[in-house]
């Protein structure tokens, strides 16, 4: 099984020795489409796991939505709950 040095030096390899323009300009362009439909990640959770920005996003909105709904106690009830 190649791990992503393997995979990356044989990319690389295979680049190199290629001089055909159009098959390189066509994986050049498949690349950054790729990349772009991609999302980076931007925070992690509290238990480690990653969130893109749309997920983190949600997140910041979902607990907007339930704080204006009334969906929170304050710090004093959180106390008597410890």
């Amino acid at each position: 099984m190649n791990n992503i040095a393997e995979i990356k030096s044989t990319l690389h390899q295979f680049i190199a020795e290629n001089d055909d323009i159009k098959f390189l300009t066509e994986l050049k362009n498949f690349m950054r489409s790729e990349m772009e439909k991609k999302e980076k990640i931007v925070a992690y959770t509290s238990k480690g796991l990653p969130l893109t920005q749309s997920a983190y996003k949600k997140e910041i909105d979902d607990a907007i939505a339930e704080i204006e709904s009334g969906q929170f106690i304050s710090q004093e009830e959180m106390n008597k709950k410890i």
